[in-house]
Formats: structure tokens, C-alpha cells, sequence
């Protein structure tokens, strides 16, 4: 029989292990269950949208079931309400207004068409004397637009209208004023009757597709958002609303369409024209993608969704072609050289708020398209909402300032650079190589700084205090520079380098770890070297040491001639004085020498005497200058009869007795 210990020790094992696996149990149900409820609840929200989804083109298609027996209904209440005194007078009104309209402006134009036909006229030397004019012509004719407008408003206000009818007036004012100024912008973009004071690089034959294709976007866009309301909320008549709302959606679709793969074609044949390859990505297939999924989510998820989608799209859209739209006014502009900005100064400002408004104008857009409560939420000083957008557009403002900084310096270093011109690494350094060596290091200097600077400042514009944050940098650059100690000692020696101006771009020197080359690229911690032999080595400024510039001021080049023993010393060096002033008169040779050639008695080896030659020449020229030395200095002495030292008399060696050696 077992003890009552181990009875109780094996009941004690039993019951925790039950335990132990009920927890267990219990774990992976709760694990399971909480799963499920995520699986639960993906399901749901898909399965929510997809009964929505359904529900809404349910109702589309019912509304265009129904749409036309309420046409049918709409036109026999128009037909009977017509011949009434009140259709007779709303008819009546509608023509003084179209009338009152149409005079004021004829007045105008009266005066004005022969200064708008002067600016067409008028000679355009560059686009921005183009976009002038253009801008003068669009004043003009939106003041004529202006006073059409102002007519018939205060006409409008002057009468009486029938009680059901001024609704329908509203609306006709509000859509010809609409369309009347999209013709009116289009028409000044493209100006299908004048090319010089087009505003985009936009083809001939289509200017006036594209002041078509946009009047015709804006009317539908109109039609839908003032008629169709009015329809649904005026006449009774939803179904017919929403029908007629289905249509000028599917027309707008397809307007878009026709427009992507137009400008498509445009594209591939003016890259066939300039004997360009035509983009492998296939952006038209994209964007009509694009186009078909908001014209699916506008039928599934409603009007709202989908101009989110769209303004989203039109924002990246412009964003990626808004470079090309503004740099079309400065096409004078001379390309960059390699590593600078581009454009001068004021076309990349003009880009950058270019960019920023166009952000903001989207912002506004997709604001409205969701209705949010502006005029609440701008009353209400409490609402977090409202104070957490004036932050953002604080920080925005604090982001474009800083831009506009950054961009005035950039542009200040990147002139200078272009002035300057591209460093050529077959060439000498040259007196500006200073400037290419630190300028692109302030440049990069001023990025970080304005980045910081804005970091921080938005930080504060947020809320967030940035004195720890401050301190904790400060106490985090400590350590960093103990555990990096390599890196800041790199950085270091490199700023002191840099400030003592030991070497330059396009400079050759050589380090104390026998590494030599060209200077090609500094950067904070390292410097490339160019070898004559091809490879490029980065060394560390730690590492550098002792550093030889074999590129700074001037070099003297010193070589031996061996000649017979039994020449006249003086006699060589009348001669070689006389190749020296040669080379010096020279007009290839002669500015590359800082001094003459000349030539001294060196040394008197057993038959042989040793002349040392020296001249002295411009950093990296003395190579050129000593082939031609060789070559004069070799044709002097074969026309005064004098050979070299043949290298092969027999000499004695000191201390060797009389043995012989042939001298080497």
C-alpha cells in the first residue's frame, strides 16, 4: 500500500495539472473567441457595405424605372403652368433679365473689344510676357462676365417673382454663371484663336476639344448639384433627379475618358516626333482604372465617397504635373549642373506655393464635399477639432516659410555652382575649386538646419513643450558622441581640414595611409579619392594624416642626363638653356612654365657625366612639359653632334681592384 504522502503529493499533481489544463482551455477559448470577434466584425463592416452597395443600386435602378413617368409628369405640369399668368410672367421676366444682362455687357464690349483685339495683336517674346497679356484678356472679359452677372442680379432682385418659379430662376443664373466662367478660364488656358498667349503646352488641334471637354465637365458637375436638387426638392420628382443624375455622371465619365486617352495619344506621338521612347508604365491604363472605380464607387457608395476619391486624384494629378505647368513660363532657363535645384529662384517659389495651394484648395474641396459644419465649428473656440486644424494650418504656414527659405538658399548656392560649371575630373582644380568643395557641404549644412528649425517649430505650434526634448537631444548627443567617438573624431578633422583649406575638389594629394588620388566628393565624414588607376577609395578624414596636395601653387620637375664624359659642360648647358627659352616662348608649352629649362653639371661618374635638368610648371602639367623637354633636348644634342652615354663602358668599381663591371 502506498503512504498518505505520496496519496496526497499525487492528488496535489493530479489537481494542478487539471488546473493547469483548464487554464489552458480557458486561454485558448477566450484567444479564439476574441478571433472570432475580429473576423466577426470584418465580416460585418464588408457584409455592411456590400447590403449598402446593393441597397443603393437597388434604388438607382427603381429611380430609373420610375424616372420616366415623372418626366412625363414634370412636362404636363410646365405645359399647363405655362399659359398661365404666372408662366407668362416668369417667361417674360426671364427675357428682361437675359436682356438687361446682355445689354450691359454689349455696352462694355462696345469699348473694350478694340483693346482686347490690341492685346491679341501684340508681339509675345517669352510665355511670361504670353501669360501677361493672357492675364489682361482674362481681366477684361471677366469684367464684361461681371457686369452680364450684375445685370440680371439686380433685375432679378427688382421683380416680383411668382410664388414656385423663383427657385427655378436661381438656379438658371447660378448655372450660366457657373459655365460662362469655366468658358471663360478654359478658354484663356488654351486660347484656341491665339497660340501666343496659350498657357499650357497644349497642341492646336486640340485647344478647342479642351475648352469643349471642360465646359461640358463643369455643366454636368453644375446641372446635377443646382436642377437636380431643385428637381428633388422643389417639384417632387426624386426619381426622376436621381435618373437624370445617373446620366450626366455616365457623360462625365466618359468625357474623362476621352480626355485620358486623347492626351495618351498627344503624348506618344509628340515622344515619336522627338525621337523619344514613349513611357513604358502605362499611366493611360491607369488613369482610365482610375476613373472607372469613382464612377463605380459614386453608383455604390454615393456622391460623397467618391469626391473624396476624385479630389484625392485630381490633387496627385496636378501635384505630379505642376512642375511642367510652371517651369512652361521659364523655358529659358539653363539645365543644372549635376547635384543643383534646377530653375532659378522664383520659378521654385512660384512652384512651391503653387504646390501648397493646390494642397489647400483640395483640402477646402473634400471639406465641403463631406458638408462639415464649418460655420459651427468656426464659432465654437472650444471645439478640439477646430483648434487641431488651426494648428495644422499653422504648421503648414511654418512649412511653407521654411520652404521659401530653403529654396532662396539653395537657389543662391546652385547659381553659384552653375556659374561656376561641372568639375572635371580630367581637369586641374582651378581657382574655384574652394567654392565646389564647401559650397555643396553648405548646402547640405542649411537642410539639416531648416529641417531641425522646423521640427521644432512645429512641434511648439502643436502644443508639445520641446525644452525636455531639447535636453534630452542634448544628454542624447553626449552619449552618442562617447560610443561614436570614431564618427566625431571623423567629423572633426574634417571640419578642420575643410577650414584650413588643405585639399579641394579636383586637387590630387596623398594621405599618410599611402592612399593618394583626386579629390572627386566631400562629404561630413569622408573624402573620395580618385586613383590614377581607376579605383576610388573613401577615406575617413580620422584616417588622413599627414597630407601631401601635390595640386597647390606650383611644381619643380628635376630629371638626369647621362652623356659622355668627354663632353664640354658649358657647352650643354648654352644648349639646354637655349630648348628652355624655346619651350618658354612656346604658346602651348610656354604657359604651363612658371620657369626655364635649365641644365647643371650633377655629378662625373667613371665615363659618364650626369646632368641635372629642372624646370618649374603648374600643378600637374610637369608630366606634358618634360615629354616635350625629352623630345627638344633629344633633337638638340643629335644637331650638335652630341650622343647620350651609352650605359656600356667598362669602369672600375672603387675597391674592387681591377676588376672590371659594365656600368648599368
Amino acid at each position: 500500500m502506498r503512504k498518505p504522502a505520496e496519496i496526497f503529493a499525487a492528488a496535489v499533481v493530479l489537481l494542478a495539472g487539471l488546473t493547469q489544463a483548464a487554464l489552458a482551455q480557458s486561454t485558448g477559448a477566450q484567444a479564439a473567441s476574441a478571433s472570432e470577434t475580429a473576423e466577426a466584425q470584418v465580416s460585418g463592416l464588408i457584409g455592411g457595405i456590400l447590403v449598402a452597395a446593393k441597397h443603393r443600386l437597388s434604388g438607382l435602378a427603381a429611380d430609373i424605372v420610375e424616372a420616366p413617368g415623372e418626366l412625363m409628369r414634370l412636362m404636363s405640369d410646365a405645359s399647363t403652368a405655362m399659359p398661365t399668368g404666372n408662366g407668362i410672367l416668369t417667361i417674360t421676366y426671364g427675357l428682361i433679365l437675359v436682356i438687361v444682362g446682355a445689354g450691359a455687357e454689349w455696352l462694355y464690349w462696345t469699348y473694350a473689344s478694340p483693346v482686347v483685339r490690341a492685346v491679341e495683336s501684340a508681339p509675345v517674346a517669352n510665355p511670361r510676357q504670353g501669360f501677361r497679356l493672357a492675364m489682361r484678356r482674362f481681366g477684361m472679359r471677366f469684367f464684361g462676365l461681371a457686369l452680364f452677372v450684375v445685370g440680371i442680379v439686380g433685375a432679378a432682385a427688382y421683380f416680383n417673382w411668382p410664388s414656385g418659379f423663383d427657385g427655378f430662376v436661381i438656379a438658371s443664373i447660378l448655372l450660366t454663371m457657373i459655365v460662362r466662367f469655366a468658358w471663360l478660364c478654359a478658354n484663356t488656358i488654351a486660347s484656341p484663336g491665339n497660340p501666343q498667349l496659350r498657357l499650357a503646352a497644349i497642341e492646336p488641334g486640340h485647344a478647342g476639344r479642351f475648352v469643349a471637354a471642360t465646359v461640358g465637365m463643369v455643366f454636368l458637375i453644375a446641372l446635377s448639384y443646382f436642377l437636380f436638387d431643385l428637381l428633388e426638392r422643389s417639384a417632387g420628382a426624386p426619381h426622376a433627379a436621381s435618373a437624370l443624375r445617373v446620366l450626366a455622371t455616365t457623360l462625365l465619365a466618359l468625357i474623362v475618358l476621352a480626355a485620358v486617352l486623347s492626351g495618351h495619344r498627344q503624348g506618344n506621338a509628340r515622344a515619336k516626333a522627338s525621337g523619344r521612347t514613349p513611357p513604358r508604365f502605362p499611366y493611360a491604363f491607369l488613369a482610365t482604372a482610375l476613373v472607372l472605380g469613382i464612377y463605380g464607387v459614386w453608383l455604390a457608395a454615393g456622391a460623397r465617397a467618391a469626391s473624396l476619391f476624385a479630389i484625392t486624384a485630381i490633387v496627385a494629378a496636378i501635384q505630379t504635373q505642376l512642375r511642367n505647368w510652371v517651369f512652361f513660363f521659364w523655358p529659358e532657363e539653363v539645365l543644372p549642373v549635376e547635384g543643383t535645384s534646377g530653375a532659378g529662384l522664383l520659378p521654385n517659389i512660384v512652384l512651391s506655393l503653387s504646390r501648397y495651394a493646390v494642397v489647400i484648395l483640395g483640402i477646402a474641396a473634400a471639406v465641403l464635399a463631406l458638408g462639415a459644419p464649418l460655420t459651427d465649428m468656426a464659432m465654437n473656440n472650444d471645439n478640439p477639432l477646430m483648434r487641431f486644424v488651426l494648428h495644422l494650418l499653422g504648421v503648414a504656414g511654418l512649412a511653407l516659410v521654411t520652404n521659401i527659405g530653403w529654396i532662396a538658399v539653395r537657389e543662391l548656392i546652385d547659381r553659384r555652382l552653375r556659374a561656376i560649371g561641372p568639375f572635371d575630373p580630367h581637369g586641374e582644380a582651378g581657382p574655384n575649386a574652394r567654392l565646389l568643395t564647401l559650397l555643396p557641404l553648405m548646402r547640405m549644412t542649411s537642410a539639416i538646419v531648416f529641417l531641425v528649425l522646423l521640427v521644432l517649430s512645429a512641434l511648439w505650434t502643436l502644443g508639445i513643450e520641446i525644452t525636455p526634448l531639447l535636453a534630452g537631444a542634448g544628454v542624447f548627443g553626449l552619449a552618442l558622441g562617447f560610443g561614436a567617438q570614431a564618427l566625431v573624431r571623423d567629423v572633426i578633422a574634417g571640419i578642420f581640414y575643410l577650414v584650413e583649406d588643405v585639399f579641394r575638389i579636383g586637387e590630387y594629394i596623398e594621405s599618410g595611409t599611402t592612399t593618394k588620388g583626386t579629390v572627386e566628393r566631400i562629404t561630413l565624414r569622408t573624402v573620395a579619392l580618385r586613383h590614377h588607376n581607376g579605383p576610388l577609395h573613401f577615406v575617413p578624414y580620422g584616417s588622413l594624416g599627414t597630407v601631401r596636395n601635390n595640386s597647390r601653387d606650383w611644381v619643380i620637375e628635376k630629371f638626369n642626363l647621362p652623356l659622355p664624359v668627354n663632353v664640354d659642360s658649358e657647352q650643354i648647358r648654352k644648349v639646354i638653356k637655349k630648348v628652355g627659352e624655346a619651350m618658354k616662348a612656346d604658346p602651348d608649352v610656354g604657359p604651363l612654365m612658371r620657369e626655364p629649362l635649365k641644365a647643371k653639371l650633377y655629378r662625373i661618374d667613371p665615363g659618364v657625366k650626369i646632368f641635372r635638368c629642372k624646370f618649374q610648371t603648374a600643378p600637374g602639367k610637369q608630366f606634358d612639359v618634360r615629354a616635350q623637354a625629352f623630345r627638344r633636348i633629344e633633337a638638340a644634342l643629335k644637331e650638335a653632334g652630341i650622343p647620350f652615354a651609352d650605359g656600356t663602358q667598362t669602369v672600375l668599381i672603387p675597391g674592387s681592384g681591377s676588376q672590371p663591371a659594365v656600368a648599368a
